[in-house]
Formats: structure tokens, sequence, C-alpha cells
């Protein structure tokens, strides 16, 4: 079963202080959700951290954080609700950066290990180049036919 692609890559979600947020990430699942949940948990600065995905169907995750917010004496004079140490924006930021790290290492340490690895990653960063490459030559060819630039146009998303 081949899942449509999500209608939207990124997006921020919610009012209120910028401590707390919502993230849509599209095109990911448990796997993104449960690693970024576990690593903003390790951090001292957020007091809450969980992800849903909200239809097995639909090829999206939704990620909330929750910074802790520090009361000081400025604090109490400025009655800003805009007014955060840590933006939950920052800490998904934050937490992403940790997991590449993360992952870099691991790949790392199992390139030294094995060296079929290696290479292996070596072929499949040349196809994805390959792929990407692909992509932007459609891309391209697409402009070219509608010949308006629009993006609107070259979705692969079916609207009803």
């Amino acid at each position: 079963v081949k899942l449509k692609k999500a209608g939207t890559a990124f997006e921020v979600r919610g009012t209120g202080p910028l401590s707390a947020r919502t993230f849509a990430i599209g095109d990911e699942d448990h796997t993104i959700g449960n690693s970024l949940r576990h690593v903003l948990m390790q951090n001292q600065r957020i007091n809450f951290a969980a992800y849903s995905v909200p239809h097995p169907s639909e090829p999206i995750v939704h990620i909330r954080v929750q910074t802790v917010k520090k009361a000081t004496a400025e604090d109490e004079k400025v009655d800003d609700s805009n007014t955060v140490n840590y933006p939950a924006i920052m800490a998904l930021r934050d937490a992403s950066l940790t997991l590449i790290d993360q992952c870099d290492f691991v790949l790392e340490k199992l390139e030294e290990c094995i060296p079929a690895v290696k290479e292996d990653s070596l072929k499949m960063d040349k196809i994805y180049e390959q792929q990407r490459q692909y992509a932007d030559d459609q891309e391209m060819a697409d402009d070219a036919v509608d010949g308006d630039g629009d993006e609107e146009d070259d979705d692969d998303i079916d609207h009803y």
C-alpha cells in the first residue's frame, strides 16, 4: 500500500506562549516522532514532549513540546506571554541537531566495524544524488511546460 504524500512538509501549530507548540511534520512516522521525543525529554529545559500519528494512513506525525519557563523578577514586572527563556521551536531545532549528531556517530562507528556498510553508504549517497538531480530536472521540465513557474501545479497530491 502506497501512502499519499503529506499536504505539508512542516507546520507549527498553537497560539499563546512560545514555550508550547505542536509541530506537524509531513511524510514521517513513529520513527522520527519517538526519536525526537526521547531526545527532547533528555533536556532539563523541557517540561513535556510527546508525539502522535493521527491516523496510520496519514503520512504525518505531530510533536508536542512544552518548555520550562523560569520565573524571574523581570517576568513579574512585564506581563508578556511571549517572553520565554527557551521557545519550543528552538527546543525542537536543538533536539533535531542532537539526533542528527547521534545518527552520524552511530553510522561512523558501524562503518569502522563493518567496511561493507561504508561501501553501501557511498552507493546510497550516489543514488540519492542521482534521484535529487532527476527530480530537479523534472521540476524544471514541468515549469517549462506550465510556463508559469507555479508550484501549485507540481504537486503529487490529489485534491478532492
